[in-house]
């Protein structure tokens, strides 16, 4: 009988200890940033010379530079401009389409003490809604929305620059 106690007692512990842990890896749902995601996938079966299209007229309507737009590869990247004079200078939009849809990332700079020396960081789901990862984060969503009848997907990747790395170097990298 004591036995039997002690197994009820194990296997409600262990019942309620894998119910927490299911629920702790649960996959975050498809339509909501989580903490430090730096990708927005936006899964749309649009063809992709439309998508380009309300893609560039987004960025120019909010007063971005463009900086490439290439419609063989699918791609559209804004332009930094350091010192920049307005915000839009300060982000680096990026979306390339990638299998059923476009993936767009962004980094922004902050300007340093030396007239033209700026360091760059990931656009990212962090920290408060006024940061500047979280700001520039924003902008990158605000441009995964303008992708016509697209879902959005949020992850993260591996940003391969930190803020020692030269900015002309960290304006190349992709994750």
């Amino acid at each position: 009988m004591q036995a039997g106690k002690i197994l009820l007692g194990v296997g409600l512990l262990l019942g309620s200890a894998g119910a927490a842990v299911a629920q702790q890896q649960a996959p975050k749902p498809a339509g909501a940033p989580f903490s430090r995601a730096n990708i927005i996938l936006a899964y749309t079966s649009a063809p992709p010379d439309s998508v380009l299209t309300r893609l560039r007229q987004h960025v120019a309507s909010r007063g971005f530079i463009i900086d490439s737009l290439d419609a063989s590869r699918g791609l559209l990247t804004t332009k930094v401009v350091v010192p920049a004079q307005r915000p839009e200078e300060q982000l680096k939009l990026r979306a390339v389409r990638v299998a059923g849809g476009w993936k767009l990332t962004g980094l922004f700079t902050l300007e340093g003490p030396g007239r033209g020396n700026a360091t760059a960081f990931p656009a990212q789901f962090l920290g408060l809604e006024n940061a500047p990862a979280k700001t520039a984060f924003r902008q990158v969503e605000a441009l995964a929305r303008a992708v016509p009848q697209a879902t959005l997907r949020y992850d993260r990747g591996k940003v391969n620059f930190s803020a020692f790395t030269q900015l002309e170097e960290a304006l190349k990298a992709v994750w």
